[in-house]
């Protein structure tokens, strides 16, 4: 070999070298880079490892402490997996009983869930669906299952669901549709009509009875304005008044005076109350009405009688007052000429003949008070006056005072008579013919008489006792006639009792008595406070 050869071949080991050398150099700095790669890989490992742990101890807790049933069951039912309310709920263990949910299902439910099984399991679908189930208590229960698909690698192999118990839920709807047709029966058919608006006065809903007062169809009132259909000009502030009240969440009951279908005037009677929705808001009204034509047409009767009586009383009492004054002149005429004919012939006349002229004087004495105690009674129930208050212990004391009582009869008050409203005349009248009986019909040589009085409630009740000669059962309603007196005095018209009977009536009150013949009479009556 050629020295020119050797050098070429030394040549090409160096260049050899060199590219071992580098390429040495190149693999150690890759090792470096893998390594430094590997470091972080093993970093992310141990990362993902804690996240891993955390997120499955955090999906555990969820699991064990969910508030309602959670179960997971494979492709065919069975329970692989429950949380401690699925446990309480079903009565079962998974760690200790094998359980197959399909089984806890009643016979008559199955068909029924089949397709949503079908679609869970077989198209990954998520559902939801109402069963009732036996419990390992043999209990029913009525639940609300929401289910969804597990899978692995885009495979299902499993299914989950969270069942709620909404038995009592159930129980309660059950009977608040009961409830509702019970009480919608009864609205349909009881004899109020029913109304219900919203907030702009629309028409959402009338029973039956109300289409019959209103002669109106239901189609022709859903959505139509109440006020529109029924309102009469008059009643436009009432109307605005009322549903003020209803948005204030205020109840009311009031008139109004409406047109029906065919024009007829009616008047209806309306209790109305504000409706709310399940958050408290007032989403209208409802109303109950009460037809009260019939009635309403009575009162405007009345009135009309009322009225055309009361002209009839004024025209009575003042034909009363002219009767009056027509009669006592010509007595008065008659007693003034009897009285000239006694006195001219005093001498003349024998005593038959002057107890005659006596006679004729009493008479006509006794006329005359008959004439006043008429006009007396025919005013009794009319009064100018106005009612005022009366102090009646004053008004007894200046009775007693101006009256003639015998030294012989005693009169007494028990106890301090009260102050009434009322007309103080009449009232005064009343005193004073009671008062003046005790006194007229007391045959005793040591006469009493007794006023009282007790406090019942709304009334007082006054009493009149006397010991005189009394009053027989059978005569104790008789005696309030007009014209009925027992004793034939002529001080005695048959009126006063009867007077005192209307005056009391007038108050308000009611008078009665007591008695026992030959010893006691005691006259009630009440006043109204």
């Amino acid at each position: 070999m050629s020295q020119k050869e050797v050098n070429a071949l030394k040549r090409a080991l160096d260049r050899e070298k060199a590219s071992r050398k580098a390429a040495e150099e190149i693999l150690e700095a890759k090792s470096a880079q893998l390594y430094e790669v590997n470091q972080e890989l093993e970093a992310s490992h141990k990362e993902l490892a804690r996240l891993y742990s955390k997120t499955n101890s955090q999906l555990q807790g969820v699991f064990e402490n969910i508030v309602d049933a959670y179960v997971i069951i494979d492709l065919w039912g069975n329970v692989l997996k429950m949380n401690e309310a699925a446990i309480e709920l079903l009565g079962f263990n998974y760690k200790d009983d094998d359980i197959n949910l399909m089984s806890l299902v009643v016979a008559e439910d199955l068909p029924r869930i089949t397709p949503y099984f079908r679609e869970l399991l077989v198209k990954g679908a998520i559902t939801d669906f109402k069963i009732t189930i036996n419990t390992k208590k043999n209990q029913k229960k009525f639940v609300h299952v929401n289910a969804s698909t597990i899978y692995e690698d885009g495979i299902a192999v499993a299914a989950q669901g969270i069942v709620r118990d909404i038995t009592l839920e159930n129980k309660y709807q059950q009977a608040l549709v009961a409830e509702k047709q019970k009480y919608g029966s009864i609205i349909a058919n009881m004899n109020l009509g029913l109304v219900e608006v919203n907030n702009n006065d629309e028409i959402l809903m009338v029973n039956q009875r109300f289409q019959e007062m209103s002669e109106y169809d239901e189609e022709e009132l859903i959505g139509k304005d109440v006020g529109i259909v029924f309102r009469a000009e008059e009643n436009n502030a009432i109307i605005k008044k009322e549903n003020e009240k209803r948005q204030n969440g205020e109840l009311s009951s009031y008139e109004l005076k409406v047109k029906s279908k065919t024009g007829e005037i009616k008047y209806w009677l309306i209790s109305g109350a504000p409706n709310y929705d399940l958050q408290g808001n007032i989403v209208g009204s409802i109303g109950i009405h009460l037809d009260i034509t019939e009635l309403k047409n009575l009162e405007l009767q009345k009135e009309k009688l009322l009225q055309k009586l009361e002209k009839s009383n004024e025209e009575l009492n003042e034909y009363a007052h002219v009767v009056s004054h027509d009669l006592k002149s010509p007595l008065r005429s008659i007693d003034a000429l009897v009285s000239w004919l006694k006195e001219d012939n005093k001498d003349k006349l024998d005593e038959v003949s002057l107890q005659n002229i006596g006679l004729i004087e009493t008479t006509l004495e006794k006329m005359e008070q008959l004439i006043s105690d008429i006009l007396d009674y025919s005013s009794a129930s009319s009064s100018n006056q106005e009612l005022v208050q009366v102090d009646t212990q004053a008004l007894v004391d200046d009775l007693l005072q101006t009256m003639y009582v015998p030294k012989n009869i005693e009169v007494i008050t028990h106890n301090a008579l009260p102050t009434v409203k009322g007309d103080k005349t009449k009232l005064q009248q009343v005193f004073l013919n009671l008062i003046s009986n005790a006194v007229k019909f007391n045959d005793k040589e040591k006469g009493l008489i007794e006023i009282n009085v007790e406090d019942e409630d709304r009334y007082y009740k006054f009493s009149i006792k006397d010991n005189g000669i009394g009053i027989e059962p059978k005569f104790h309603e008789k005696i309030f006639k007009i014209f009925h007196s027992l004793n034939k005095r002529k001080d005695s018209t048959g009126i006063g009792l009867s007077l005192v009977k209307k005056i009391v009536n007038m108050h308000n009150g009611k008078i009665w008595l007591d008695s026992t013949p030959g010893e006691t009479t005691t006259f009630y009556f009440t006043l109204k406070k």
